[in-house]
């Protein structure tokens, strides 16, 4: 596609705030997240500001949705706009759709299209999740019960 020969339709700022059209959900799921000896340590949570936590509880882990976008995989939290992304300094928390980084799910990993950086954990006293190898790598497996 040549950009000259198409104008764009609407404002940038809508445009920008627009979730793409993709249709339904490919599947519906949990993240359960383990340690490197294979024990699960909790859940992919979040906390009231909606950065990505270790969750303990299987009740308050967060329900997502694979969306496929063009060859890129996004995990939405379901019945919402909040996309799970990747901030710059590797913190994880979900934004509209301005702000959606893609993931991909490599065996057990997890690893973000934004600075290809697997999901860990720093510690579980401090539960926030990163996209940062440096710290404690977690395996994940999409429960989808």
């Amino acid at each position: 596609m040549n950009p000259i020969e198409t104008l764009p339709q609407g404002t940038f700022s809508e445009f920008l705030k627009s979730e793409p059209v993709m249709g339904t959900a490919v599947d519906k799921f949990k993240i359960a997240l383990y340690g490197d000896n294979g024990s699960q340590l909790g859940w992919l949570g979040q906390n009231d500001d909606e950065w990505a936590i270790l969750v303990t509880d299987e009740s308050k882990a967060l329900t997502l949705e694979l969306y496929p976008y063009d060859q890129v995989d996004y995990y939405r939290v379901k019945g919402t706009s909040r996309y799970m992304s990747v901030n710059r300094n590797a913190y994880i928390g979900f934004y509209n759709w301005s702000g959606a980084t893609g993931w991909k799910l490599d065996g057990e990993h997890l690893i973000s299209d934004y600075n290809n950086q697997k999901l860990s954990l720093y510690s579980k006293d401090n539960q926030y999740l990163y996209a940062w190898d440096k710290y404690n790598v977690l395996n994940v497996k999409l429960d989808t019960k």
